[in-house]
């Protein structure tokens, strides 16, 4: 494995880390926001969800043909200048359209040139290993998170959301130049290199190839279930922008629930890496397994629990759950339907993140306002975190005997488009 391999998965790591940043930061910059507007919290949180369906609409919609026709690189481009300035230009909004707006052109296409991104070139850099290669990329983007819990509170504290909006738009403008220009590369083709594995004759042995179109593969039942457990998944995953009212219901301060995202993405750094490399070894059934009964218990836990303490062993045990959407999504696909039209699926695949997080945001606002606490959200989550298991268990399970064709794969030469 060479240098610039692993320039690649940093590359993806930092573009992933401003979508962490913008997931996490939203639930200490939108509340201050809209005691300024004079609005509810509630209508302020259909930021997030107008951010995350832009970006799965255009992920769905046009996600493959713009990479097929424009490119990985080019995108971090575009997506960073767009994104970037629709964030500072929020600093200076005065009524909900204006946020509305602003929230539509920063997530339009932003996913596309991260999430998606991410996924499609480790996909072509990585032949073996991209569990692990996806865990380290996960490890790296919590630095978004560490960012979103140590020096945000401190900014909205002291210059208030309008300076903290500022810093994430010039934080996404300047992250997505410099990775552009410095550490990603379309392929290994493109710099004289191959991808990492293409040469070992049992690389593929664990997946194997498609035989099937795209237009069966979309329509097959275990597309279906496949999605739809996954949608419910990151529904769940949309409290995380609650944490801090979560943990402030339990007795914390917002200075407390900073530190506590903090060490929520510190703790994802450890468990990237464990995720991608049990995944690697155990396959993507045992990972779901592990980290729906880690998701349930962390539940469980933050129902019964109260205090600082209390709530950093629930913080603990969700930080698997917290990363397994990012690394395992391109994985399952991949492992279902195989390789042929992977980057068509991962349209659908990679949009069902911000489509959960868009439905999820405003359902756990929705059981706060309606019941005055979390707690029977929480009750709800558990027994939904076992329906997404099972939708995705069942597509694991029959996708790869329905749609891939099992033979040994032949060498594969310099990795090409």
């Amino acid at each position: 494995m060479t240098l610039r391999h692993w320039l690649v998965v940093i590359g993806s790591g930092l573009l992933m880390a401003l979508n962490v940043l913008m997931f996490l930061g939203s639930g200490l910059l939108l509340p201050p926001l809209a005691v300024s507007l004079g609005v509810s919290l509630g209508s302020v949180m259909v930021f997030t969800s107008i951010n995350a369906l832009s970006g799965a609409i255009v992920m769905s919609a046009a996600g493959p043909v713009l990479i097929r026709r424009l490119g990985v690189r080019p995108l971090i481009f575009i997506a960073g200048g767009v994104s970037g300035v629709s964030l500072y230009a929020i600093s200076y909004v005065s009524g909900l359209p204006a946020l509305y707006v602003a929230a539509f052109t920063a997530g339009c296409l932003m996913p596309l040139s991260t999430q998606m991104g991410g996924a499609v070139l480790i996909n072509e850099w990585f032949v073996k290993r991209r569990g692990t290669m996806l865990g380290i990329v996960m490890s790296t983007a919590s630095i978004g998170g560490i960012v979103a819990g140590t020096v945000l509170p401190e900014v909205v504290s002291t210059g208030g959301w309008q300076v903290g909006f500022r810093v994430v738009g010039l934080t996404n403008l300047g992250v997505c130049l410099l990775t552009g220009l410095f550490l990603v590369r379309e392929r290994p083709s493109h710099v004289n290199l191959r991808a990492y594995g293409a040469l070992d004759d049992v690389a593929h042995g664990d997946v194997g190839r498609s035989h099937a179109t795209a237009a069966a593969a979309f329509a097959s039942p275990q597309f279906i279930a496949l999605t739809i457990g996954l949608v419910v998944f990151s529904t769940l995953m949309a409290m995380q922008q609650h944490f801090p009212p979560l943990m402030k219901e339990h007795g914390l301060s917002l200075e407390a629930a900073g530190t506590l995202l903090a060490m929520l993405s510190v703790a994802n750094i450890v468990a990237t890496l464990l995720f991608g490399a049990l995944n690697d070894r155990l396959g993507p059934v045992i990972s779901m397994a592990v980290s729906g009964t880690l998701l349930v218990v962390s539940l469980g836990l933050f129902v019964a629990s109260s205090g600082y303490v209390p709530q950093a062993v629930a913080i603990l045990v969700y930080s698997v759950p917290a990363i397994t959407s990012p690394i395992i999504t391109p994985i399952l696909y991949r492992h279902t339907f195989g390789d042929r039209h992977l980057v068509a699926l991962l349209g659908v695949g990679i949009a069902t993140m911000p489509v959960g997080v868009a439905l999820g945001a405003p359902l756990w606002g929705l059981v706060k306002d309606s019941t005055g606490s979390y707690t029977l959200g929480l009750f709800v989550a558990m027994c939904l975190t076992v329906l997404s298991f099972g939708l995705i268990a069942y597509a694991l399970i029959t996708g790869p005997k329905r749609w891939i064709l099992r033979s040994k794969p032949e060498q594969e030469p310099l990795a090409s488009a």
